[in-house]
C-alpha cells in the first residue's frame, strides 16, 4: 500500500515589497483566509517581548476581526487603519517610555492621546532638532492627522463594543511595568474606551457627531480649491492609438478598449469591470452601454427570466466583483439611479465615438469569443464583458477568459505610458496621479471637456452620474492661467467656449488625420480575411 506523502504547511504569504516599519510595528500586505476566503489585507504585527531580552512579531487579531466586519470597505482604507494605530502604538511607547511613572498622573489623557494628535498635525522635531521623544515624525498636517484621528475613533467605537475587544484594552497590568509596546498600545486603547463620552461618544443636541475629540487642535481640513490635473490633451489621441499597440500588433485589447470606455463615458477606473455582454447595444451603428447595480439590478437568466444581478452570477458559481476580495476585486462608489440601468453618456467626439464603436463590435464579434473558445471547459462561462486573453491571464494566476483584473489592467496602462513617453522621447510622462496621467486622469478629462464645451453643471452631473450636484464642481476646476485667459477674454464678450477653443481644435484636427487612419486599419483587416 502506498502512502501518500503529508503535505508541507504552507507559510504565509508576505508580500515585504509593502512593508511599512515603524519603530514598535510592521504593516505588510499579506494573504490571509477568513471564513474559507482568501483575502489580501493589511497586517499589523506588534513588538512584544519575549522574555529573554528579544522581541517577537505578534499579529493584531482585533483588527483582522474589525477588517472583516467592514470587508467592503477599500484596501486604502483598511491599510490607513493599521498606518494609524502603527502609529499610536510608537507615540504611546515613547510617551511611556520617558517617563513611565506618567501612567500614574491624572494628566494622562492629555499628555498621552492630546499630545499623539499634535504630533500627527505639526510633527515631533523641534526647532534646535533633537526629537526627545525620538520619533522624529515630520508635519503631517492638519487634513491627513484629521483622518487618522477619524479612523482610529471608528476603529476603538468598535472595538468598546466588543466583549473581547473590551477585555483585551483593560488586560494590561502596570504593576512593576517595564514599557513594551503591546501595553502601553492596550493602556491607550483602555484610555479612549474609558473616555468614550468624550471622544467618541455624540455630541448632546449636535446634528452630527464629532470625527474625533481634538477638534479644537486638528480640525476638519477644507477642501482644497485647486485645479485637479486631468490626462494630458496633447497625449489623449496617442493614448488611444499608439498606447496599446507594438507596431501593427495589439498588446492587450481589452485594455484598449477598456481605456477607450473610460474616455468615452467618462467613467471611474473600475465601473467597467461590471458590465455584462449584454449591458452593450448598437443603434446605427453607434455604441450604447448600460450601466447597472452590480448587486440588485435585474438582468435576464438563461431562462429568460428577471432575477438579481448577484443570483444570476450564482448560477455560473460567481459573486458580484465588489462583494469580493480577491484578484477579482473590483470595487463600485455607485451611480445615480443605476439600479434600473443608466446609460453612459457619450463624450462629443466624433473620431473617439467611432473608434470606441469598432472596437466593442470586433470585441464582441471576434476577440471575446476567441478568447473564450480556448478556455478550459472546467473553469465554465460567465456573462462579463471584459476577460483575460492568454498574453494577461496567467501572470495573475487566472485562467484564460477570466473576468479581466483591475491589475492586469494597471500594468497595461503603465506600459502604455512608458510606450507614449519613448515613442515621443518625453522623459516627463510616467504615470502620476498629480500629473493626471493616471486612469482616474480620463475621467477629470471628461468633466473638464464638457465644462469646456459650454455644457452647464446640470448636465455635467447627470453625465457623470453623480448623485450630488457638488460632486462635479471637482472635475471641472481651472488652472490659474486658465482663470486668467477667461477673465481677459470676457472684456471682449467671449465666453469660455472661446477660451478653450484651441483644446477642442485638437481633437478636430485630430479626428481628420485619423479618419484615414481608421479607413487603412479597416482595410489591412478587409484583405487579411480574403488572405484566409
Amino acid at each position: 500500500m502506498l502512502l501518500k506523502k503529508p503535505k508541507k504547511s504552507r507559510s504565509r504569504r508576505i508580500y515585504y515589497a509593502r512593508l511599512e516599519r515603524g519603530r514598535c510595528f510592521v504593516v505588510v500586505r499579506q494573504r490571509t483566509k477568513v471564513s474559507g476566503v482568501h483575502r489580501v489585507w493589511p497586517q499589523l504585527y506588534i513588538f512584544v517581548p519575549d522574555g529573554r531580552g528579544d522581541f517577537l512579531l505578534r499579529r493584531d487579531e482585533h483588527l483582522q476581526e474589525f477588517f472583516t466586519d467592514h470587508d467592503a470597505r477599500g484596501y486604502q482604507w483598511m491599510l490607513d487603519i493599521a498606518r494609524a494605530i502603527g502609529l499610536l502604538i510608537d507615540h504611546s511607547m515613547a510617551a511611556l517610555s520617558a517617563d513611565p511613572a506618567e501612567i500614574e498622573k491624572p494628566e494622562l489623557e492629555r499628555r498621552l492621546l492630546r499630545a499623539f494628535a499634535i504630533a500627527l498635525r505639526d510633527g515631533t522635531i523641534p526647532l534646535d532638532g533633537v526629537d526627545e521623544k525620538k520619533l522624529y515624525w515630520s508635519p503631517r498636517g492638519g487634513a491627513r492627522a484629521h483622518t487618522y484621528l477619524k479612523y482610529l475613533t471608528h476603529y476603538f467605537q468598535w472595538l468598546g463594543s466588543t466583549d473581547a475587544g473590551l477585555r483585551w484594552a483593560h488586560a494590561a497590568s502596570v504593576k512593576g511595568w517595564k514599557p513594551d509596546p503591546l501595553t502601553a498600545y492596550r493602556l491607550a486603547a483602555a484610555l479612549v474606551i474609558r473616555k468614550r463620552n468624550a471622544l467618541l461618544g455624540h455630541l448632546s443636541g449636535r446634528p452630527s457627531e464629532a470625527a474625533h475629540r481634538f477638534g479644537g487642535n486638528v480640525p476638519p481640513g477644507a477642501r482644497s480649491t485647486a485645479s485637479v490635473p486631468s490626462f494630458p490633451a496633447s497625449y489623449f489621441g496617442p493614448l488611444l492609438y499608439e498606447g496599446f499597440r507594438r507596431g501593427a500588433e495589439v498588446v492587450d485589447e481589452t485594455a484598449e478598449l477598456l481605456v477607450h470606455l473610460l474616455a468615452l463615458f467618462g467613467l471611474r477606473q473600475s465601473e467597467p469591470f461590471h458590465l455584462y455582454t449584454s449591458d452593450v447595444q448598437f443603434i446605427e451603428g453607434r455604441p450604447y452601454v448600460y450601466f447597472f447595480d452590480p448587486q440588485i439590478s435585474k438582468v435576464a437568466n438563461r431562462d429568460g427570466h428577471l432575477v438579481l444581478r448577484r443570483e444570476h452570477l450564482a448560477g455560473f458559481g460567481l459573486k458580484p466583483r465588489n462583494a469580493i476580495k480577491d484578484r477579482l476585486h473590483a470595487g463600485w462608489k455607485g451611480m445615480a439611479d443605476c439600479v434600473e440601468g443608466v446609460p453612459g453618456f457619450h463624450l462629443p467626439v466624433d473620431f473617439l465615438i467611432e473608434r470606441t464603436g469598432i472596437l466593442l463590435q470586433r470585441y464582441l464579434l471576434v476577440t471575446r469569443p476567441s478568447i473564450m473558445a480556448r478556455r478550459p471547459k472546467s473553469a465554465g462561462d460567465h456573462p462579463f464583458l471584459l476577460v483575460s486573453s492568454g498574453r494577461t491571464a496567467g501572470t495573475s494566476g487566472g485562467e484564460i477568459g477570466d473576468p479581466y483584473t483591475l491589475s492586469a489592467f494597471r500594468r497595461a496602462w503603465r506600459a502604455a505610458i512608458k510606450r507614449l513617453a519613448a515613442i515621443y522621447d518625453d522623459d516627463s510622462l510616467k504615470v502620476s496621479k498629480k500629473a493626471g496621467t493616471s486612469p482616474h486622469g480620463l475621467r477629470h478629462f471628461y468633466g473638464r471637456f464638457l465644462w469646456t464645451a459650454g455644457i452647464e453643471g446640470a448636465i455635467i452631473q447627470r453625465c457623470m452620474h453623480h448623485r450630488s450636484f457638488e460632486s462635479h464642481r471637482v472635475y471641472t476646476r481651472l488652472t490659474a492661467s486658465e482663470i486668467d485667459d477667461l477673465l481677459q477674454r470676457s472684456t471682449s464678450g467671449q465666453g469660455r467656449t472661446q477660451s478653450f477653443a484651441a483644446m477642442h481644435e485638437i481633437f478636430a484636427n485630430f479626428s481628420e488625420h485619423t479618419q484615414d487612419r481608421n479607413d487603412h486599419e479597416d482595410h489591412e483587416e478587409h484583405e487579411e480575411h480574403e488572405d484566409a
